[in-house]
This record gives C-alpha cells, structure tokens and sequence, in this order.
C-alpha cells in the first residue's frame, strides 16, 4: 500500500511539474507583453547586472566608489539574492575610481529572531556574511555580540534563558533554533536600565487559562482593568515608577484572526484598544456596513444583498429574524406591504424592521437622481450611523469610514458614475485588499501579531492564544525548494521526506517566533491559554507547541487554582519561576 501511495505521488508530482511549467510560461508572456517586472525579477535583474563584469563593469565602478560604507540592519531577515545584491556591490571596493577613505561594511543581526522564512530570509546568511566579512579583513576580529539586555527586568532575562536553553537544538545547521552560553543574557545587578532590583515587582510573570476561549479574554481584560486601577510601571526614560497607562500594554498573538475577542472583552471595560496593522480596511465593520449599503443600492432586488443589509448596522435584524423573512428578504424591505411573516418577529425586529421600510422607498427614489457620494452622505446623517461607531475604536472607525466615502468620491470624479459601477470597482479592490486607516494609537492597549511587534518594547506584555494553531493540514498541492535541487511536489495527503523536513523548519521559525514575544516585555509577562478539558493541546504551528512538557502542565495547575494564588515552573536546570494566577471572572 505504501508503494502505491509512492508511486502515485510521484505521477501527481509530475503532471504538476508540468502544469506549473505552463504558468509560469504564461506569467512570463504577460508580464513582458506588458513590459512590467514583479518584485522578484528586479532583484533577479539587479542581480544580473552586477554580475556582468563587461559592458557594465564602469557604471558598476562608478556606484561602488559613490558609496563608501554599507549598513545593514535586521540581517537576519535577509534573503541569499539580498545579500548577494550587497555583496557584490563591495566586492571590488578599491578598483575603477577608486575610493578615498578606507572603505567598511557593518551588518547587524540576531538569528535568534529570524522570522521571515515566508520572504526566503535564512539564518545561514547570517553566518555566511560574517564569514564573507571576516575573509575582508582576516588580520582583524569583525565580530561583535552584544548580549547585555537594556530592556527587561532581571526575572524576565532568567527566564527567557532558563526556557530557550531547554527548547533549543544544539545543530547549528538547517536553519534549527540555537540557544547557547553566548546567547544567554547576563542577569546581575548591572544587567542594564531594567537592573534596578527595587523596581522589579514579585509577580513578573502571569498566567490566565481556562476551558472557554471567551473566559481567556475576559481574564486578560479584567487584569488589564486591575493593572490601569492599582499598579504601576518603570518609566522608560527616567526609571522611575509611575501609574500604568493604556499605551504601555500590548497582546500578542501569532495570528491576526485571534483578537476578536480580546477587542471586545477590552471594549466591555471601556478601555481603549488598537489593532496594528489588524485588519485590513475591507475587514472591519464600518466598511461591510457600507459596502452592504452600496451593494444593495447597486441591486436592490437581490435577496442577498438584501439580507447583508438588513444584518448590518444600518438595520440590525437578528438572526432568527432573518431566518423567518427568508427567502423574500428583498420585497421585505422594499415591498408595498409588509410580509406576513413580519407578525412572527419579536418586538425589536419588528420596530427596526419597520424603521427600514420606511426609510429605503425614499433612499432608493434618490438613487439615479443625485450623485452617489452625496446620496451616501444623506443616508449616513439619515441613520444616524454616528452612534453606531461609539466605544474604544471610534476614531479607527470614523478613518475608515472616511477613507470609503473618499473612495467613492475619487471613481464619481473620473467620470460618470452608477451604484452598479461603483459596487463593481470596491469588489475589484477587496480582491487585493486597501491597507487600513491608519491612526496613531494614542494610549490604547496594544494589539499586534508577534512579526508586527518585532522591534518594539513594552512595559507590560500579554502573549495569548498560545495553543491556537496557525497552518492547517498539509495543502493539497506543495512544492518545497531545498537549495539548488530540483523542488520537491507532494499532491494530496502524501507527507514526503521534504514536507517532514519543512515542517520540522516550520517549528524552527517557531522557537524564534516565541523568542521575540518574549522579549518584547520590559517589567511583566503574562501568557494565557484556552484548555481542551483542563489540558493545554497545542494546534499546528501555535506558539505554545514549542513548550516544554513541563511548561505547559502549567496551565494545567492554572486553570484549577484560586485567584491571585502562584504556581511555579521549575525549569530543567533546577531554577523556579513563580507565576502569579490570574482568574477571569464571571461573565455579566
């Protein structure tokens, strides 16, 4: 049986090979029909032309001698045709014009945090440079690690090196986590700005677990609550304790389709919040109402344009009323006289249905006779969508809904303009998406995925959803480069040698995704987990399927002790961290 699965793989394998040979051909044409690069080929190009050493050997002289020190920040996400790019930009430095100061290359990078496998960065360019640094001046030492932390507090330090000594491969190669004896940051005394021991609090490390996913996010906002009435954090600047601030809070998650909840849990509380970099412009609330609004102008006889805006918050019918309208959602809203099956609503389904029969005979009257933007303008001031937009993210809100009104003016101001043409050219754009709105988070509890928050520091960190897998099942269709070979395809449910190296890679990336979280905390660490029966079971790809056993059988101990009680993780070395529990409390 297993020769046949082979087998049949490797003919699958095949005719993909070839159905792929075929689009890219095709890619290919179009784009020099069009006489337009992607991202790739100008590097590719870039790459070429560097290479040649003939005809374009004086302008390649003349752009070496023009700059006289390269600085590379963040080499570890660096990919190989990257680095070849800077490489040969020096590799004749000296030659043609000649230079007039003694030339130097400098990279700085942590391959402890390199985690951006899907841009092709590799951990072996790092080591690959500094060997290509080191071969330019062999006389001299280039390398320079710096491993002192002027960020977290003592306790915080120790357990980042008590957990990633236990977790890491002691392979160098293949890309694999390393975590050796000069990785390890110093925690004495004078360990950095976080030194100052007086200002470390006890409970430096916080746990919240529970069964129910919406129980973890109610717990991370009440502790939030608790945090922003009662405690207080190191000024950045000055060391000094003062109170705790919104802006000083950030919940990191490994994706960002995990903040839903912990958004609204935060808005119950009336405590500001920001999604960085969340969810795209054509994601967020105010632009499906108003998208549903413009689709159903475009369509008004449509049953299911209809039904999206009768479930947005221009209308807010429920569900079950929806279900009793059905299939005649369109004459429902838009008839002569009311359905019968409206005397079977409930009283609030009833008055706001009511509301929208009155209201859309004389929006849709307007439609072909004042101008689409303007007849949007009336209907927002009409229905008073202001106070739909109240609470936390009202300012995220009124940007977005500014940025959708400035786009249907900008397609009226090209010419003649329909709702019809209008709805077609948004549903154009939803294809490739429109970056959000983008406010300043101006103090609001910071929410972001780990690869948005890299680079950043905070006093007070919230990692959640570590249990929440991030990859599904292997795709159906999956080629996977190793190096100059051949890529490897694996076609339907047949795992290869090559997808169990890939995913053995993919936990790899992992350990250096949770290296960053952690790090990003300067006075305090909280994680939290949703349980499956009091046991914390890892999906694919979640942070916390990188934890040691022991670490998590401590959401086991968490889930079942009291409020404000601690729980210690003994840590392979023999080292103990106390973590203080947090309980959510009950739902309102």
């Amino acid at each position: 049986m297993y020769a046949f699965k082979r087998d049949l793989n490797v003919v699958l394998s095949r005719g993909v090979r070839r159905m792929f040979a075929v689009a890219l051909s095709e890619y290919r044409r179009t784009l020099d029909d069009r006489s337009v690069l992607d991202f790739s080929d100008v590097l590719d190009r870039a790459l070429e032309l560097l290479r040649r050493m003939d005809e374009f050997s004086q302008s390649r002289f003349r752009l070496e001698s023009r700059y006289h020190h390269v600085l590379v920040d963040e080499f570890q996400d660096t990919s190989r045709a990257q680095w070849e790019l800077v490489a040969l930009l020096v590799q004749s430095w000296g030659q043609g014009l000649g230079l007039a100061t003694e030339p130097s290359i400098f990279v700085v990078g942590d391959r402890k945090q390199s985690i951006y496998r899907f841009r092709d960065a590799e951990t072996a360019v790092l080591q690959a440079a500094g060997r290509y640094i080191q071969g330019l001046r062999p006389e001299r030492n280039p390398r320079r690690s710096i491993t002192r932390s002027f960020r977290s507090v003592p306790t915080l330090l120790s357990f980042v090196n008590e957990l990633f000594s236990e977790i890491a491969d002691t392979r160098a190669e293949g890309g694999r986590f390393t975590y050796t004896e000069s990785d390890r940051f110093p925690t004495d005394a004078a360990a950095g700005a976080a030194a100052d021991a007086t200002h470390e609090r006890r409970d430096a490390l916080g746990i919240i677990a529970s069964d129910d996913p919406i129980a973890c996010a109610r717990g991370v906002a009440a502790e939030i609550a608790r945090i922003l009435r009662e405690d207080t954090v190191r000024d950045k600047k000055t060391g000094v304790p003062r109170q705790a601030t919104p802006g000083d809070i950030a919940i990191l998650f490994r994706s960002r389709a995990s903040h839903r909840e912990f958004e609204h849990e935060l808005e119950a509380l009336s405590i500001p919040a920001y999604v960085y970099k969340g969810l795209g412009f054509f994601d967020a609330d105010e632009t499906k109402d108003l998208m549903a609004l413009i689709r159903y102008l475009a369509s008004p006889a449509s049953d299911l344009r209809a039904a999206a805006l009768l479930r947005s918050r221009f209308v807010r019918l429920s569900d079950h009323g929806l279900a009793t309208l059905a299939p005649a959602l369109a004459r429902a809203i838009a008839g002569a006289d009311a359905p019968e099956a409206a005397a079977r609503l409930d009283d609030e389904d009833q008055r706001v249905l009511a509301l929208a029969r009155s209201a859309l005979p004389l929006w849709l009257a307007q439609v072909d006779r004042i101008p689409p933007a303007e007849l949007l303008e009336q209907i927002l001031a009409d229905s008073a969508y202001a106070y739909e937009l109240r609470g936390p993210r009202q300012a995220q809100a009124w940007e977005n809904l500014k940025k959708m009104r400035t786009l249907v003016r900008r397609i009226q101001n090209r010419g003649y303009a329909t709702f019809p043409r209008i709805a077609a050219h948004l549903d154009a754009l939803t294809a490739g998406d429109e970056s959000n709105a983008v406010i300043e988070a101006l103090d609001a509890v910071n929410m972001m995925t780990v690869h948005a928050a890299k680079g950043l520091e905070f006093p007070i960190v919230f990692v959640v959803n570590l249990a929440k897998g991030a990859s599904g099942p292997p795709r159906p269709v999956r080629v996977i480069a190793d190096g100059d070979d051949e890529p490897s395809v694996s076609v339907g449910p047949f795992v290869s040698e090559m997808d169990e190296l890939d995913r053995a890679r993919e936990k790899h990336e992992t350990r250096r995704l949770l290296y960053v979280a952690l790090t990003r905390a300067r006075d305090r660490l909280y994680f939290s987990s949703a349980l499956k029966e009091g046991v914390m079971t890892p999906g694919r790809g979640s942070l916390g399927e990188v934890f040691p056993p022991s670490l998590r059988a401590l959401f086991q101990a968490a889930a079942t002790a009291d409020d404000n009680a601690t729980v210690a993780w003994p840590a392979a070395s023999g080292v103990s961290f106390d973590w203080r529990i947090r309980r959510a409390p009950e739902a309102s």
